[in-house]
């Protein structure tokens, strides 16, 4: 299994754009996007923003 553990402040990558992990219930990630709007994602559809400084 290719799990993917995010903690809170971890900047993501998600198919709405980039932002900041808010909250991580089980499978489910919480994330305020850089445009404004919170948005809940499965895990598997975000990426760790490795970019990120």
């Amino acid at each position: 299994m290719n799990e993917q553990l995010f903690l809170k402040g971890q900047r993501v990558v998600t198919p709405e754009g980039k932002g900041e992990v808010t909250d991580a219930i089980g499978d489910k990630i919480v994330v305020k996007l850089d445009k404004g709007t919170t948005e809940t994602f499965a895990s598997a559809d975000i990426q760790d923003d490795s970019n990120a400084g």
